[in-house]
């Protein structure tokens, strides 16, 4: 994030443009510092969501739509924050009372655009800047603001029809979506589209900064961007030039193997064939000596967490061959369905994996979509497991 508030990072992909803060306040970037408050006027008091203990956030699903309530007499008054492409890109604000009395919120109201049928009028009762209004708001009632990512210093924008902005529903669905291009998988599932949502977030300059500062994550970047449908022949030269960075000092990151793996299945996606074998040359130059990613490091960054939820499911050994479950059960795993669908087995196949609990032993279905001849085993939970069947079923003999 280059922004300096701290916060859930909120966008369009390719253009992370605003933060949202603990108490629902926005910070867009595009508003030359200023921020996008917003204060409730319940039957009791005026609410400040940066100073109420009430306040509880969360994002919907793991995506960049940001939910925030705050305790009012009877209920809550939630707030949810989003972007959409529409009108050029609009910072959309969605406040639902759910209390069953009414209230009041203010906003800021420069640029702005809503649904409101009501007029507004100056709060009472509680400092606020010159160009916030309040606007009622019934019981069991929602209310939709809307604002310009970027607010020009000598032009005002003008308004829109803020009913017509997609719902924070349908929001969230596309960004689930978006992620569920690469893979989907269970548990881990709003952790994965977290993380996901956070790289696609990312600018070009943020990827071409990581790439310089770490070749192996700045690869997995745009492998993860090229998955959930970034055109990989933009991309070409970048994963070329890093691959051969990473192999040339394969010791300097855990994720080494992961990062060759991927460069060459987006050149095999951007049909750079001869290019891809080339990578996939150097992966196996560099194997001998290369440890495998802790899956239990617990690094907080985007790129790790994605990697280290999908390395649990499998990790390439060679074009040909991968094992399943790497890092072993993990404990939270045990006597649960777990599923993972599409996640990257080698440069040319994907697999989906089941885990099906039979006391203290566990089924193992499995599906290969790639050419023929991929050769699975599962060393770290049964070393007796082999197979290069396309698709199957097997009871694993788990350790205590």
């Amino acid at each position: 994030m280059t922004m300096s508030q701290q916060g859930i990072r909120i966008g369009l992909h390719g253009a992370g443009s605003a933060v949202v803060d603990a108490s629902g306040v926005v910070h867009p970037e595009g508003w030359r510092g200023n921020s996008c408050g917003w204060w409730l006027a319940a039957s009791d008091k005026w609410h400040d969501p940066r100073t109420s203990p009430s306040v509880r956030q969360q994002r919907i699903d793991g995506t960049p739509v940001v939910q925030t309530k705050v305790a009012v007499p009877g209920g809550d008054v939630v707030q949810r924050v989003f972007v959409v492409a529409d009108h050029g890109g609009r910072l959309v604000m969605q406040v639902s009372n759910e209390s069953p009395e009414p209230v009041a919120v203010a906003v800021h109201t420069r640029d702005i655009s809503t649904t409101a049928a009501a007029g507004a009028s100056r709060p009472q009762g509680i400092e606020t800047p010159n160009d916030v209004m309040a606007y009622p708001l019934s019981h069991r009632a929602s209310i939709t603001f809307a604002w310009p990512l970027v607010q020009s210093r000598f032009r005002r924008a003008a308004p829109i029809d803020a009913g017509l902005l997609p719902s924070h529903d349908q929001v969230v669905r596309g960004w689930v979506l978006t992620s569920e291009r690469a893979s989907r998988v269970a548990p881990d599932a709003s952790a994965l589209v977290t993380a996901r949502c956070e790289l696609s977030l990312m600018t070009s300059l943020e990827i071409d900064d990581l790439l310089d500062a770490d070749a192996a994550l700045g690869t997995l970047v745009i492998a993860e961007r090229v998955r959930m449908g970034d055109n990989p022949r933009e991309w070409t030269s970048q994963i070329a030039d890093a691959a051969r960075r990473v192999a040339k000092h394969p010791q300097r990151s855990a994720w080494t193997a992961r990062a060759m793996v991927m460069a060459a299945r987006t050149l095999v996606a951007a049909d750079e064939s001869l290019a891809a074998d080339d990578v996939v040359e150097l992966w196996q130059r560099a194997a001998t000596g290369v440890t495998r990613p802790d899956a239990t490091s617990g690094d907080s960054s985007a790129i790790m967490q994605a990697a280290t939820i999908e390395h649990r499911f499998v990790h390439a050994l060679t074009r040909t061959s991968a094992v399943v479950l790497p890092t072993g059960i993990p404990v939270a795993w045990r006597g649960a369905n777990v599923e993972a669908h599409g996640v990257v087995a080698t440069p040319d196949h994907r697999v989906s994996l089941a885990l099906r609990w039979h006391g203290e032993n566990v089924a193992l279905l499995w599906e290969v979509d790639g050419p023929p001849g991929l050769q699975l085993s599962a060393s770290t939970v049964d070393a007796s497991f082999s197979t290069i069947a396309a698709q199957g079923e097997v009871l694993l003999r788990v350790a205590p």
